[in-house]
């Protein structure tokens, strides 16, 4: 047993990408059956080469990765799950601002093993009583257990064990998953921040899996990366408080390293096709900007961990007492 899963049922150089060519297509779009996307990652794991650039960077490049089919049915079952849902049923919305964040937001809070959906800021009008757009065009994202919960998902992130290999890891676990919307008028801008500040282990090791689901560019928010940067210390940590009365709150603190805020000085943009991949060292500081174009920028996220480090109690994401982060290969055995 891993040390995470364990502690969790008791409670640069500058600027280059490196890529590389595409593996054989998925085929129809509409297939739903296992081994929908056993063919998305091809060859098995990062080549050397790869591995390297990624250490000396902190972010790797995969072009072609995933095929057109592959990202479509991704996109068509996240339209799916956000037209089935409720919109009357949760008025949480997602920021990454300190100063907008709910910080007792417990639908947020207790979605570390479920599937929930956040609004952008701009999604409501100013009394807060109706959607301003397309319920569609509203939604910041949804998460954070897709690829446990929903066949589809489950099985497009079970194929990433491969990719998951080549980071280093002595037992690759993922973690987290999200299907980032930022639509055309509402997607929000994300300010630069450290994966490691949210998702903390010891010693760090989370990696970001970021599949381009559709084409990114500086119009409609593409990812903007410091090269290098992941050899900057972790500046902050989002930490669990107890309150009075039994509630739990989240809190922002300084990691014991901290040097100073982070800043965008030396980011470059890091423009995408569809079915491109992106990997992110967790510490490598990271943004994007405001969907200000006529098209959206749809992304699936799955951060994954190491199984044998230390996973902190205080970290906002913990699954109910008495389960555990499934591995890779629990994923599998599932579909």
């Amino acid at each position: 047993s891993f040390r995470l899963a364990t502690r969790l049922a008791r409670s640069r150089p500058n600027g280059g990408i490196l890529f590389r060519g595409t593996g054989p297509s998925l085929g129809s779009s509409g297939r739903e059956q296992r081994k929908m996307f056993s063919s998305v990652a091809s060859p098995k794991s990062l080549t050397e080469e790869e591995q390297d650039f990624l250490k000396t960077n902190g972010y790797l490049v995969i072009r072609d990765f995933a095929s057109k089919d592959t990202c479509e049915a991704l996109r068509s079952r996240i339209n799916q799950l956000i037209d089935e849902f409720d919109p009357s049923s949760s008025t949480s919305v997602f920021t990454t601002h300190d100063s907008k964040r709910d910080f007792e937001d417990k639908y947020f809070l207790e979605s570390g093993d479920k599937v929930r959906f956040f609004w952008e800021p701009d999604a409501f009008n100013e009394e807060g009583t109706s959607l301003q757009f397309p319920k569609r065009e509203c939604i910041n994202k949804v998460g954070h257990a897709l690829h446990v919960h929903d066949h589809v998902f489950r099985e497009y992130c079970s194929s990433l064990e491969s990719i998951a290999g080549g980071l280093g890891m002595k037992e690759p676990v993922p973690l987290q998953s999200m299907y980032i919307c930022k639509s055309p008028r509402t997607g929000g801008e994300v300010g630069p921040h450290q994966d490691s500040t949210f998702l903390y282990t010891d010693p760090p090791s989370v990696h970001g899996v970021w599949l381009s689901v559709d084409q990114a560019d500086t119009d409609n928010g593409c990812l903007w990366i410091i090269p290098g940067s992941h050899s900057t210390p972790i500046q902050k940590r989002l930490v669990r408080k107890e309150k009075d009365e039994g509630n739990t709150a989240l809190e922002l603190v300084p990691f014991e390293q901290t040097v100073e805020e982070l800043s965008t000085r030396g980011g470059v943009a890091v423009p995408t096709e569809q079915g491109d991949l992106v990997i992110l060292h967790g510490q490598v500081v990271h943004w994007s900007e405001k969907n200000l174009s006529g098209k959206s920028r749809h992304a699936l996220m799955l951060h994954v961990v190491d199984g044998g480090c230390e996973w902190s109690t205080s970290n906002w994401l913990q699954y109910t007492e008495g389960s555990s982060f499934p591995t890779f290969r629990e994923l599998s055995n599932t579909m």
